[in-house]
């Protein structure tokens, strides 16, 4: 009986980081991207990236909530101009939680992202090592032409937020909004 017990407890050791691991990183690559480990579209804990410090669910400007939970909604129109428009204009306080619907008009991929301004730049840094990355990860998503998607936020912490479109270039070119909570 205590060789079983020992046999448990190091299996268990032992695939229990690979667990948490793994269900931290819900995020896909667009199918055909070569050189990366992939099953079943999901990205696969190969060491191919270094992806420490990549889809947390929380952010320095708040954390995912669930989108019935919100008090108030925002449409967010992405097109391929490099615009990111939100109806109504924006007027959110600390404590809102808030459901976002957004929309891809464009013909190219776009992605919503809610997050700080330094945890934009770190995230645009990374999708320029690997640009075919797609995030449904809670504080980010990535939508194919013609698609929507629902985020829930319920934003707390900084009161500076940056809604960003951290595809290459697409940031740079404009892709993004900035508020200050009120």
């Amino acid at each position: 009986m205590m060789k079983v017990n020992a046999a448990l407890t190091l299996a268990l050791m032992l695939t229990t980081p690979v667990t948490f691991a793994a269900g931290d990183h819900a995020h896909t690559h667009v199918e055909g991207h070569e050189g990366h480990g992939t099953m079943s579209g999901h990205h696969g804990m190969s060491g191919h990236h270094d992806m420490s410090g990549h889809g947390a669910m929380a952010s320095a400007v708040g954390m995912p909530a669930p989108a019935n939970q919100a008090t108030q909604t925002y449409n967010v129109i992405l097109t391929d101009d490099m615009k990111m428009q939100f109806e109504p204009s924006l007027a959110i306080k600390q404590g809102d939680v808030v459901r976002f619907v957004v929309t891809n008009k464009g013909q190219i991929p776009h992605e919503f992202s809610i997050g700080s301004i330094d945890e934009q730049a770190k995230h645009r840094e990374m999708m320029r090592a690997m640009p075919d990355m797609e995030h449904h990860d809670g504080t980010t998503v990535t939508l194919a032409a013609g698609e929507t998607a629902e985020m829930g936020w319920h934003f707390m912490g900084q009161n500076f937020v940056e809604f960003s479109c951290n595809i290459p270039g697409h940031s740079e070119a404009g892709m993004k909004r900035n508020t200050i909570l009120k």
